[in-house]
């Protein structure tokens, strides 16, 4: 072994007790041998020599990258040796894979180099190589392949002179070689199909390749086709790469008049009646004939419809052919399509697809103001089309079921590819079913029609996955209707399958879980006939109320999936016939009490680790809690649209069970016992108040006579709250569930709320965490904006609470990660908006504290907060808040409001007050963010819009006296210096000034202080 062979051993070596500095060494030895002007010469005959897989390897990889550089001489010369290697070594050594493939490499850059310039014969000398046997035939693929991808493909990129380059070459090529290559192909294809199959499937990837840009019709013939569909028809090891090469011919780039020339020509009809297998041979060449069949199909009605619209005397005779071959086509096409393994189905599905989208468009007379527009040379009537739209949705029908294999229940099988992949073409086959009735509704509806009469006629022999098939599509035509509520209410054909449906009583009563659903979407889809033909609830209502109910389907049904189904899509069905279902609310709530029951579930039963809070756990055989709270629901709004009386009655009758559970915790049995097991029965009680706040979503404030039992109940969790008071954290989820049930009870009881809200909101604000606290601070910042002035005591009562217990928590949150540090903004900006909403709805509860001096510690820290609001132009949407803010307060601390809103007594008293805000912090904070914030954010207008009210506020004359007022200006003239510093004309800063001093409108101010903005960036860049 010599240095060169060490080095290059070292190279490609995995030995890690090689230290770095060796295979510095060993690098730096092969880079001498590279940069040698001999270099080539030496690796060819070290190539030739040694017998080191590594060292030809290297030596191999070395020539293209020093080809282009060298002299022409010495390219001739390496083109001599690696022809006269091929002629004498290559037929009889088998050569690795990665050498065959380097010295390919190493010809077609010769070619790519020198083939236009000094060696036409490049192809010619190779070709008369391949009578030397397999190896030579092996090594001319090889070389088809990577000039292919190398030199022809544009997937490389290239200059605009290489790309030209390569046509030269191409051009070259097509009038010098071309045809000899062809024919090497036709005498691979024929020679090597049983002794050498690879370089059959090699070759015909080649022509796939080539047809692109050589003469279709070297290749487009008979011979060469009857080769190709020979093979497809041999079913053998090149079956699939042949269909692969017939696609790839069809799809070659023509005129579209000249390729129906070349179908009707080459009979490519009676050629794929020859090789196909119609649904006969192995999977995966049925899989690559469904490929070719759609390809071909595309490619056929691509040509029809180009040619449809053009003129001449040809064009209608082309298209007459295009549509027949079309037509003809696709009997093989549903061969495929009729296919149970869906992965092959799903080949010719893009062409069917297709086909839907354009059919419409060229069905005669679809429109004929458009017709006219085009005024196409051929048309085809819905006559020749409805065979066609017929057997498709036979097929779908049968397609579109879940196949055996198909697992409903096992959530690990959501992300399986097989599953994944038959759910994407049910997808697929739903949108060429509904295109389907945009082509022919009235065929639509008799397939629908036809389907469930067959259905209910063969029940007891039809699979379950093709009964929920039938039921599927059944729902999916509702959706082809452009309003399905004025079809129902004129009896169309979809409300006729709706009754056909119902009066089948076994298939409504079918126990299978995927039948069972089905049924349930159909309910809810077409459930509105019952409200607008009540003349159909008496007779068919109460089986559809059964089917839910149970037992033994529905809600009472063994399945869990099909039990929360029917919890949630029974909510939906009684909302659309509320008027014929609430008399039976009594029943219904007797049939359905022991699910509503909230049981008592001990803390111990919940992992220490579980994310789940206690209020959505549930016993084993009781409702999970969201379909409880679906079923709380659709009760409620059946008892909310009774009369008066009946609905105080079943208010009581729904909230019977709940809130006695907390009289229960408070006073009964459970009270001594509470103390064990804290956090379970404050889970319990929040399950129950989440119950309750279930029920309440039906109520509104037109349900008057109900709003004393709502007050008894906003009662009762006063006391629990007080009573869990330590046990309100995130995962015991009584807090979320008291905070749920006040949010509904501004919507039900409005004004009537805020008497108990006065007791529940401490023990609401008797919570640490962030994210509770934010939710709290939104619900405080919704009941402002709800009751604006009237919350105004409530505020002065609790704001010192409100504010401070989500300050305190905001100071101390960190920021070491991104989403603490959202967090943290989310609750500052969250208690921005309630300060700015309090200012706005009832200054008053603001500015008394604010006034108030360091003694009320809320009030200064009040404005502290929103000085610190004003400081980040980056944070727009706090900033709006707080400019806000101030501008409200400022506004209100100007005479006369002041007075009138009882914070002093006179005049004088409001300079005061106004002089006791921090004027001057505002202004040079509020300044200087107005100067920085980015004014492409349409929230930068609004920030300008609050700005311009707190200059107007605090220079508004007759809120204070004229040395106040002078203090004022000078304040401003020192904030607006420390905005704009750099500002070389203060022309605008003056005219700002000006503009103010003439109490001009809130327009012009602001127009001011943007202009201020514009001229300081303008200057500083």
């Amino acid at each position: 072994m010599d240095d060169f062979e060490q080095a290059v051993r070292v190279i490609f070596t995995q030995d890690q007790s090689i230290s770095p500095s060796v295979r510095e060494q060993a690098q730096r030895y092969c880079d001498t041998v590279k940069a040698r002007p001999d270099g080539w010469r030496f690796c060819w005959e070290r190539f030739q020599q040694s017998s080191c897989l590594e060292v030809r390897f290297w030596c191999l990889q070395l020539l293209p990258q020093v080809l282009p550089s060298l002299p022409l001489e010495a390219r001739a010369e390496l083109r001599e040796k690696l022809l006269g290697w091929l002629r004498e070594v290559a037929p009889g050594k088998q050569e690795e894979l990665v050498v065959r493939n380097k010295l390919a490499i190493v010809y077609v850059v010769l070619l790519r180099l020198d083939y236009l310039a000094s060696w036409r014969t490049g192809w010619r000398e190779l070709v008369a190589l391949l009578d030397k046997g397999p190896n030579l035939v092996d090594f001319f693929l090889r070389v088809l392949a990577i000039f292919d991808q190398e030199v022809i493909s544009d997937e490389v990129p290239k200059s605009s002179e290489e790309r030209q380059y390569c046509h030269q070459i191409k051009h070259a090529m097509r009038e010098s070689d071309v045809a000899q290559l062809v024919e090497c192909w036709y005498k691979i294809l024929t020679s090597f199909k049983a002794a050498a199959p690879q370089l059959v499937n090699d070759c015909l990837k080649a022509i796939g390749v080539y047809i692109v840009w050589i003469e279709i019709t070297m290749v487009a013939d008979d011979r060469f086709l009857t080769a190709i569909c020979s093979l497809i028809s041999e079913a053998g090891p090149c079956s699939g790469e042949a269909c692969t090469c017939l696609a790839s011919v069809v799809s070659k780039k023509m005129p579209a008049g000249k390729k129906v020339q070349m179908l009707t020509q080459l009979q490519m009809l009676r050629r794929l009646e020859g090789c196909i297998h119609q649904n006969s041979g192995p999977a995966q060449l049925l899989e690559e004939e469904a490929k070719m069949l759609n390809s071909i199909g595309e490619d056929a009605l691509e040509a029809y419809v180009d040619l449809r619209v053009q003129n001449g005397g040809e064009c209608a005779g082309l298209a007459q052919n295009a549509w027949e071959f079309v037509k003809q086509l696709m009997s093989f096409v549903f061969c495929s399509f009729s296919n149970q393994e869906h992965s092959i189905a799903d080949r010719v599905e893009p062409f069917l697809t297709e086909f839907f989208v354009k059919v419409k468009s060229f069905v005669s007379a679809p429109d004929p103001k458009k017709m006219v527009e085009q005024s196409p040379c051929h048309t085809v009537s819905l006559e020749e089309v409805r065979p066609i739209l017929t057997k498709t949705l036979q097929l779908i029908i049968q397609r579109i079921a879940y196949p055996e294999w198909f697992q409903h229940d096992d959530p690990s099988f959501e992300d399986d590819e097989r599953h994944v992949a038959f759910v994407e073409f049910r997808r697929s086959l739903t949108k060429i079913y509904k295109r389907i009735f945009l082509v022919d509704e009235l065929l639509g509806f008799q397939f629908v029609q036809a389907s469930l009469a067959q259905l209910a006629q063969g029940l007891a022999s039809v699979r379950p996955s093709e009964v929920e098939a039938v039921l599927y599509l059944f729902r999916e035509a509702g959706e082809t209707v452009k309003d399905l509520g004025q079809h129902l209410q004129a009896q169309g054909p979809l409300a006729g399958c709706f009754i056909q449906l119902l009066e089948c009583d076994a298939l409504v009563k079918a126990e299978h879980g995927q039948v069972q659903m089905a049924l349930m979407e159909l309910h809810v889809k077409y459930g509105k006939i019952f409200a607008l033909h009540a003349e159909l609830f008496p007779r068919y209502g109460q089986r559809v109320l059964q089917s839910f109910v149970g037992p033994p389907t529905g809600i009472r049904s063994s399945d869990p999936r099909v039990v929360s189904r029917a919890c949630f899509m029974f909510a939906r069905f009684v909302k659309l016939v509320k008027t014929q279902v609430a008399p039976l609310a009594p029943q219904i709530y007797a049939a359905l009490q022991d699910l509503l029951v909230v049981q008592f579930v001990p803390s111990a039963l919940l992992p220490v680790q579980a994310e789940v809070p206690l209020t959505k756990v549930a016993i084993k055989g009781a409702l999970k809690a969201d379909d409880q709270a679906c079923l709380y629901e659709a009760l409620a709004s059946l008892v909310a649209c009774s009369p008066a009386e009946g609905s105080r009655a079943g208010l009581e009758m729904l909230l019977k069970s709940p809130a006695g559970n907390l009289s229960e915790i408070l006073g009964g049995a459970s009270a001594a016992r509470s103390s064990t097991d804290m956090p379970g029965f404050a889970g319990w009680a929040g399950r129950s108040i989440e119950a309750m706040g279930e029920v309440s979503k039906a109520f509104t404030t037109n349900h008057a006579d109900a709003a004393p039992i709502w007050e008894e109940v906003l009662a009762a969790v006063a006391r629990i709250l007080e009573k869990f008071s330590g046990q309100l954290g995130r995962q015991i989820g009584l807090w979320k569930a008291a905070l749920f049930l006040c949010r509904r009870m501004v919507e039900v009881l409005k004004d009537r709320f805020l008497g108990p809200l006065d007791s529940l909101l401490p023990f609401l604000y008797a919570c640490n965490d962030p994210v509770d606290l934010t939710e709290l601070t939104v619900f405080a910042h919704h009941l402002v904006c709800q009751y604006q002035q009237k919350s105004e005591p409530l505020m002065q009562k609790w704001l010192h609470q409100m504010f401070l217990q989500p300050l305190a928590v905001w100071q101390q949150m960190p920021e070491g990660s991104e989403q603490l540090k959202r967090e943290r903004l989310e609750l500052s900006f969250s208690l921005l908006q309630l300060l700015k909403e309090g200012a706005q709805r009832c200054p008053a509860a603001l500015l008394k504290p604010m006034l108030s001096g360091p003694a009320c510690r809320h009030g200064q820290e009040m404005m502290n907060f929103l000085l610190i609001g004003l400081q980040d132009s980056n944070e727009l949407k706090s900033l709006t808040c707080a400019s806000g803010a101030w501008a409200a307060l400022l506004d209100t601390a100007a005479c006369p409001t002041p007075v009138a809103a009882g914070l002093c007594q006179s005049p004088s008293d409001a300079a005061a007050a106004l002089a006791a805000l921090p004027v001057a912090q505002v202004l040079q904070r509020l300044l200087w963010s107005v100067a920085r914030m980015d004014y492409n954010d349409v929230q930068s207008q609004k920030v300008l819009g609050e700005a311009a009210s707190v200059l107007r506020a605090v220079t508004n004359p007759r809120a204070q006296p004229q040395e106040q007022l002078r203090k004022t200006m000078d304040a401003l003239q020192q904030a607006l210096i420390g905005a704009l510093p750099g500002l070389r004309n203060d022309a605008s800063p003056r005219r700002l000034c000006e503009t103010l001093g003439q109490d001009a409108p809130l327009k012009d101010v602001r127009m001011a202080l943007q202009q201020c903005a514009v001229d300081w960036r303008r200057d500083c860049g």
